[in-house]
């Protein structure tokens, strides 16, 4: 009687681990697919900004084409968020095992070195919720993104929907808050300030330029600068 209780058990179990198993492959599968479909369809709302919608009753959000975004902000938003955006498969995995090593094995908070492309799979598709399973999730997708892709397709997503300040989504929204104009007209300086709040929007939103946002606009404004120097060096013969 013990033996077939034990036996019991352990086919209970394995249902279960199967049933887990499966209900993740097909979640995986689900989000294979979105991915697929947006590498053309349009975003009209990620999964973050539907959650800040039902928190916040309303969000500022309006897409614009990649054309229709300042050159100056494209250049920023590199420099500031992830400048081997155009260079790298999606991941940099010195960053993101430097962040392990600090984050699982020395206990301290790091990082995640997550680049532009994980940044847009994240407030795309998955939670705001930090944990490895998610960490792991974002990773795949991002190598599924890079695969079927565009870097302009992934760099005008990202700038459409990342947070500009509290309910404040898109590059277009932020333009039209703070300056008054839209992303096309955006100078370089307005550029570099947007770029520099994308750490802690809703924090500099309140805040304005700080110490601290002036030296980061410096950083970013002087790795723009070094870019389009290098950029030009390579043109000549």
């Amino acid at each position: 009687m013990g033996r077939q209780l034990r036996l019991g058990g352990k086919i209970t179990l394995k249902r279960v681990f199967g049933a887990i198993f499966a209900a993740f492959v097909l979640i995986q599968a689900y989000f294979v697919g979105q991915v697929l479909w947006y590498s053309h369809a349009p975003v009209t709302e990620s999964a973050y900004m539907q959650s800040e919608k039902e928190r916040l009753g309303k969000i500022s959000y309006r897409h614009v084409p990649l054309n229709k975004i300042a050159t100056a902000m494209v250049r920023a938003a590199v420099a500031a968020e992830d400048f081997d955006f155009a260079k790298h498969n999606g991941i940099d995995w010195q960053a993101t095992y430097t962040a392990f090593i600090s984050n699982v094995l020395e206990g301290e908070s790091a990082p995640g070195g997550s680049t532009i492309s994980q940044q847009t799979v994240k407030n795309l598709f998955l939670t705001q919720r930090k944990s490895y399973l998610r960490k792991a999730e974002e990773i795949f997708l991002t190598m599924v993104m890079e695969a079927t892709w565009s870097k302009g397709r992934i760099i005008e997503t990202y700038l459409n929907i990342a947070e500009f300040g509290e309910g404040i989504f898109g590059v277009e929204a932020a333009a039209r808050h703070y300056f008054g104009k839209t992303a096309l007209k955006l100078t370089a300086w307005e550029s570099a300030w947007l770029a520099a709040i994308l750490s802690n929007p809703k924090y500099y939103e309140k805040r304005g330029t700080t110490p601290w946002i002036r030296k980061r606009m410096s950083i970013i404004m002087q790795t723009v600068q070094n870019y389009e120097i290098r950029r030009l060096n390579n043109r000549m013969p």
